[in-house]
């Protein structure tokens, strides 16, 4: 830069998805926290460290929504709920870039929203797969989470990989220019992933390099990330064709004007200060991140296991119990495993040495050969790998002298994110034999489980006594699930993705529309009703699903219509003889519609903290517009209509139905 005349300042970005150096959980796991103002401190705490290392924007957060467990990227996505969706964009682009977005403040970063559009959604939950979608479908659910990230000011947007009804999105024009430019209002930069421009030829939808860089520029892609396609293309085109020299003179206005807001005119090397060093992974990010891991784990199944007692012996069995591989795929771009907290330290924190017992069971990997270059650093984080017959035998004979057994199980880290679509989603067979045996031994057995996406636990789920479901749960994990497993802390979370019974059921989600004939109310003979013959419609574990230590139930006392927005009052009731803070969901059903609605849909949601044995009333105001939806002309409309309004907490269900 300092030798050309220009002294255009560079423009340096990254993969930072859900932390830099300070690992949160992942982005699956922080939706179902529902603590929106917790996210924007990861995000901002993302931020900051990002800078101190001279980064200038982040390709983050995720927004595609996702239904189908079989894609491995469903980890970085805020699940399958629009409006969880909606939310986790607004405070995710917030948390990144700050206020004042004509120029950036310091300790923050540009954020780039991904990947528009539909991405979330490929064709038998395949990586870069064909999507295939009808319009009331793409605006009502799939692009609701871009738009209100680009409300919130995102700065830049990265198209997506794949095909959207027949057209590549990096050279979708109606897609780029006419909803996310016109319609959405995006001014930003819009850059494509990962070579994206050059694979429309692979698509078939370009004949050559020229085309591709053509047909880009003139969907609206300013930015061609990772090829040479515009700087070996756009030079000629623009001799010879005065529009595309319009066009491309506005795509590096966009640019240039990016890097103004960002401040890299005045400061080329912005974030770069030697005295900057020893404000990376400090005490405040830490303590933000236990406190987002003890809020994401959610606790699917609980028999009167957890908490655990203050003076049980506690056998901790399975590879996860020590290890410090629990950040996930992406984090290895900024993170390291080093810096994490293995359960193994965070129990310490509670039990005496002298109660825990430590088992490895399995190894977590059948081989390090998959990691190429990257081996000998995983061996020496995870150990050698050793005989299987060993581990197991290790694992029931240190069982056999607990009170009660920690096994964490799940998946290790390759097999969930980018590459890492699934058609087994159920845990390897040495882990369900491993499982079984130590059930047999009749003592409680509490699951802990990692993984990246939702699982199919049908087969191993009535073996545990309590099942917490803890994700990756980045670089403090061992310190908030400790605190869960020992009481210091209460879980609350709630799915933000909805867990199947077996893998035939995908894609299965919450937010679907009733059939003609369905299951639980049809009049027609059980045969011919919409159902399975080999396995029920219900999901193991719904979306929403969450337990917590004690019982909270909520009731509606009153609704009022005044003019454009709801008065929602409701009574709140903590029956457990300690504080609780709980998430409360509210739903809605609107009976009759010109567009099929779904059989509820989430509109609302509320973190209450409330003493033991109280009762609260809280107040909610709900704009009527979260009550609209798109036609398919894509035409957002109100209709008048019957509404049933569902109070949800994870003990009590209340309807209430009201015309509108």
């Amino acid at each position: 830069m300092e030798e050309r005349n220009k002294k255009i300042p560079l423009l340096f970005m990254s993969d930072v998805i859900y932390g830099f150096r300070t690992i949160f959980p992942i982005p699956l796991a922080q939706a179902g926290s529902y603590d929106f103002d917790l996210i924007q401190k990861a995000a901002q705490e993302t931020a900051k460290e990002s800078y101190l290392s001279g980064l200038h924007v982040l390709f983050s957060p995720m927004l595609d929504l996702v239904r189908d467990p079989r894609w491995g990227r469903v980890m970085e996505s805020p699940g399958e709920d629009v409006y969880t969706a909606k939310e986790f964009a607004k405070h995710a682009v917030q948390g990144y870039q700050g206020d004042n977005l004509q120029l950036i403040d310091k300790y923050r970063v540009g954020a780039c929203i991904k990947h528009f559009a539909g991405y979330g959604a490929p064709e038998a939950g395949r990586e870069y797969n064909t999507v295939d979608m009808s319009n009331q479908r793409l605006f009502n659910e799939y692009l609701a989470p871009y738009q209100a990230a680009v409300e919130a000011n995102c700065l830049l947007v990265m198209t997506a990989f794949n095909v959207l009804n027949g057209v590549p999105s990096t050279g979708n024009r109606w897609l780029n220019r006419d909803i996310l430019r016109k319609r959405f209002g995006f001014n930003g930069v819009l850059v494509s992933d990962y070579a994206a421009i050059e694979e429309l030829q692979v698509h078939g939808y370009a004949k050559d390099q020229a085309d591709s860089a053509k047909k880009a520029l003139e969907a609206g892609v300013d930015f061609d990330m990772m090829t040479s396609v515009y700087a070996n293309s756009l030079e000629k085109l623009a001799e010879e064709n005065k529009e595309i020299l319009q066009l491309l003179d506005e795509a590096v206005w966009r640019i240039l004007d990016l890097k103004n807001k960002l401040g890299l005119f005045e400061d080329p090397y912005r974030g770069l200060e030697e005295e900057n060093t020893g404000e990376i992974l400090t005490e405040e990010s830490k303590e933000i991140a236990v406190k987002l891991v003890e809020k994401s784990c959610v606790l699917l199944k609980n028999e009167d296991t957890l908490p655990l007692k203050k003076h049980q012996k506690i056998a901790v069995i399975g590879p996860y119990g020590k290890s410090r591989l629990t950040i996930g795929f992406w984090a290895s771009v900024s993170g390291k495993p080093q810096d994490s907290i293995p359960l193994k330290d965070g129990l310490e924190q509670h039990f005496s040495k002298e109660q825990l017992l430590f088992a490895k069971g399995f190894n977590l990997f059948d081989s390090y050969e998959p990691f190429g270059p990257l081996k000998a650093g995983i061996e020496q984080l995870n150990g050698t790998i050793e005989d299987e017959e060993t581990l197991f035998q290790e694992a029931l004979e240190t069982a056999e002298k607990s009170d009660v057994i920690l096994l964490t199980i799940g998946e290790q880290f390759l097999e969930s994110g980018e590459g890492a679509s699934k058609t087994n989603l159920r845990l390897p067979e040495k882990q369900k034999r491993l499982i079984k045996a130590l059930a047999a031994l009749g003592k409680p057995i509490v699951g802990i489980l990692y993984t990246g996406r939702p699982l199919v636990l049908t087969e191993i789920e009535p073996y545990f006594s309590s099942l917490l479901l803890v994700w990756y749960p980045g670089t403090m994990g061992g310190i908030g699930i400790a605190n869960l497993l020992a009481g210091k802390a209460a879980p609350s979370a709630r799915l933000s993705m909805t867990f199947p019974r077996s893998e035939g059921q995908i894609p299965i989600y919450y937010a679907h529309a009733s059939t003609g004939r369905p299951l639980e109310t049809s009049t027609h003979s059980t045969r011919f009703v919409s159902k399975y013959i080999d396995e029920s419609n219900e999901p193991l574990f719904a979306f929403g699903a969450g337990k917590t230590y004690g019982k909270v139930e909520a009731s509606w006392q009153e609704i009022q219509d005044q003019e454009d927005k709801l008065q929602l009052v409701y009574e709140v009731i903590n029956h457990s003889a300690k504080p609780i803070e709980t998430v409360i969901h509210i739903y809605v059903k609107d009976k009759t519609a010109s567009i099929v609605q779904p059989v509820r849909r989430l509109i609302a949601s509320q973190v209450v903290s409330i003493h033991a044995d109280e009762k609260k009333s809280i107040n909610y105001t709900l704009s009527k517009e979260a009550l609209m939806f798109y036609n398919n002309q894509g035409e957002k409309i109100w209709e008048s209509g019957e509404f049933t309004f569902s109070l949800s907490t994870v003990d009590s269900e209340d309807d209430r139905t009201i015309q509108l």
